[in-house]
């Protein structure tokens, strides 16, 4: 693992079926309002991975695509705060009624609680 200044910033995507696979296994969640959040812990990993899931119930492609943005930007500004492993956001259909900062504090509160419920790593 990299620390400390030669860490990257920022976020990437998820690519792999077997992380995937470890996040429906994984006990650590954390829900706030229309938000939740599951999460492994990969402290071998240089920067954190998510995956957004907003699925058609959210609303019509505009909504689902602004929501996910929005989240996207709320993700990538805690980057460097975040605790490095696997994260999959997924947002329910009142997701998209929330304003930016309603979100933004949706997301910290779901991000909180699943990466401070006890031990979430899988060995990989």
């Amino acid at each position: 693992m990299t620390t400390g200044p030669f860490r990257r910033a920022g976020v990437e995507p998820i690519r792999s079926r077997g992380t995937f696979a470890d996040l429906r296994r994984s006990s650590s969640r954390g829900r706030s309002g229309p938000l939740s959040v599951s999460f492994v812990g990969r402290p071998d990993w240089d920067r954190p991975q998510v995956a957004y899931a907003v699925n058609r119930k959210v609303g019509n492609a505009v909504q689902r695509n602004l929501l996910r943005r929005r989240m996207r930007a709320i993700v990538s500004e805690r980057a460097e705060e975040l605790p490095v492993g696997a994260y999959v956001v997924r947002s329910t259909a009142e997701g998209p009624a929330l304003d930016f900062n309603e979100l933004k504090v949706a997301m910290s509160q779901a991000l909180e609680h699943a990466t401070s419920s006890g031990s979430s790593q899988v060995g990989r």
